[in-house]
């Protein structure tokens, strides 16, 4: 009784003990910004009947697994920790380890098998942590820092919460945290009080001619990276190998389209493939082609010929030679019924290095241009360039995207930037004369990566975009100026996106995602987000 009440005594108060806890691992991450903060492919976590085992088997460079996330403490209120685990190994400080930092301060606790340690203030206490699974308590307050297991402490840090937080941050964490050190253990879960978890917050525009609501998010295809959408004549929806008669509230199987596609009022439907090969004709490549002549049920390839006489080959930006001009994402029909598709990549005078990749990959900052074909997609004519210019974004002009209006006029929306970490504005041109010549690039965004864009039966046109984040813009005006640009979702992504109308006044944006399953694993998935929009 007396060593009970000295415990009580000596505790510092951390939290209020009537605040809410918040779980962050229980059979799985409960809570939405939980993430991935270093996930090396030298380790591996599991969840098993014990609960989440992580193991760093591994003293290699880069080597570690561990989980993290923002929870806003106050350093002078302070916080409160649970984890229930037992340590399999540990050899060094971090090895095994839970991070607490207020913004200001920050530990790692670690667990030996047979200690419990606070790496950063050097104290360390001996505890059969192998032995059997314990419920470990973290309380911080101030500079103060107490550690306990199973009811008794085991640290009285007071007065040693004192490491200044790395870069500010404000985070908890578990897991395997350190290249150098190699650890295992079982965690059942991890719960914490008197933090703060933001949920993600999507701010829908106000725009004063446009009602926008954001709609319900579905998974389309669990386990892929992105695939762009088809919209077919009939009104259904291709997204990878699914197809959707419903809007896209059902998907089935069905044959694999993407964006660029394009269908013929007769229904034969023609997709380019993506990187095209020198032929032994100077100026003169050959690129897939599909073609589907039963409106999209099945489909033939073949190949085609494109002539681009001042074409060359290339590096991408993985490092990879290419050997001639890609076709990303863009056909369209011009006013006499022939195609226009857009593509990029580098003449033969474009020798400025994209700063972004490393110098000795001779990467070049690339050129938009269109090609014309006459013939259904046998064969492709070079006809005019959209942008080219190496003071322009990262870049300079690539991954386009076509849309026609009404009238004819053909839209242009291409990327100018978005490796390495940066961004550079999304640029518009336009074309009257059925892609002869073009505008003057204007910027519309201040990113954007794989544009996509559409034209709504009230006349808005909408253009999704990213890098960093999933985004979407608005043109009441046929693209003359832009506006209600918001972020619809910022986590884990390529930020390749794509958008149609699905039914009058309702978008569907398709897009990839990666959330932690209860393994501790990023898993893709490709899924559908609904938006509504209306004029008011």
């Amino acid at each position: 009784m007396i060593g009970f009440l000295l415990s009580v005594l000596s505790a510092i108060t951390a939290a209020p003990a009537d605040e809410p806890w918040c779980d962050f691992y229980r059979d799985g991450f409960q809570v939405s910004n939980a993430t991935a903060g270093w996930q090396s492919d030298l380790t591996s976590s599991a969840a098993t009947p014990e609960g989440l085992r992580i193991a760093d088997p591994s003293p290699a460079q880069g080597s570690g697994r561990f989980f993290q996330l923002d929870w806003h403490v106050e350093p002078r209120r302070g916080a409160t920790v649970e984890a229930r685990l037992k340590a399999v190994s540990c050899s060094e400080p971090w090895g095994v380890a839970l991070l607490v930092s207020d913004g200001e301060h920050e530990e790692g606790v670690t667990f030996f098998p047979q200690q419990v340690m606070l790496a950063a203030a050097g104290m360390t206490a001996p505890f059969d942590a192998a032995g059997d699974f314990h419920t470990y308590r973290v309380q911080i307050e101030g500079s103060d820092i107490q550690v306990w297991a199973d009811g008794q402490l085991l640290l009285d840090g007071r007065g040693k919460f004192t490491r200044p937080a790395h870069a500010s941050r404000n985070q908890l964490g578990f897991g395997c945290g350190s290249s150098n050190a190699t650890g295992e253990a079982v965690w059942q879960w991890v719960r914490f009080q008197g933090g703060k978890v933001d949920a993600p917050q999507v701010t829908v525009p106000q725009v004063s001619e446009l009602d926008i609501q954001l709609g319900a998010t579905q998974v389309i295809v669990p386990g892929a990276i992105y695939r762009s959408m088809f919209k077919l004549a009939d009104g259904s929806l291709a997204v990878a190998d699914r197809r959707s008669s419903d809007a896209g509230k059902t998907w089935k199987p069905g044959l694999a389209l993407q964006v660029g596609a394009y269908q013929f009022p007769d229904g034969e439907i023609v997709q380019l493939g993506f990187h095209s090969k020198q032929t032994d004709r100077p100026g003169y490549f050959s690129i897939s082609l599909s073609r589907s002549t039963d409106h999209g049920r099945t489909a033939r390839s073949e190949t085609a010929l494109l002539h681009v006489p001042d074409a060359t080959g290339g590096t991408g930006d993985d490092g990879k030679a290419y050997e001639g001009p890609v076709a990303d994402h863009a056909i369209v029909a011009l006013r006499d019924g022939s195609l226009l598709a857009a593509m990029y990549g580098q003449f033969a005078s474009d020798r400025v290095l994209v700063p972004t990749m490393p110098e000795a990959w001779k990467c070049y900052k690339y050129r938009t241009f269109v090609v014309r074909s006459t013939d259904r997609g046998k064969t492709w004519e070079y006809l005019a360039t959209v942008a080219y210019d190496p003071n322009i974004g990262l870049e300079s002009f690539c991954e386009a995207d076509l849309l026609t209006l009404p009238g004819g006029e053909v839209l242009c929306f291409m990327r100018t930037g978005g490796s390495g970490g940066k961004h550079t504005p999304l640029y518009l041109s336009r074309s009257a004369d059925d892609g002869k010549t073009w505008s003057k690039p204007e910027p519309i965004a201040d990113r954007g990566v794989w544009p996509n864009a559409c034209r709504m039966a009230n006349g808005v046109l909408v253009c999704t975009y990213g890098r960093p984040g999933n985004w979407l813009a608005f043109s009441a005006d046929d693209g003359r100026t832009w506006t209600g640009h918001f972020c619809f979702y910022n986590g884990p992504t390529t930020s390749y996106n794509s958008v149609e109308e699905v039914a009058p006044g309702e978008l569907l944006v398709v897009y990839d995602r990666r959330q932690l399953d209860p393994s501790g694993n990023l898993r893709p998935e490709i899924v559908g987000t609904t938006v509504t929009l209306r004029r008011r």
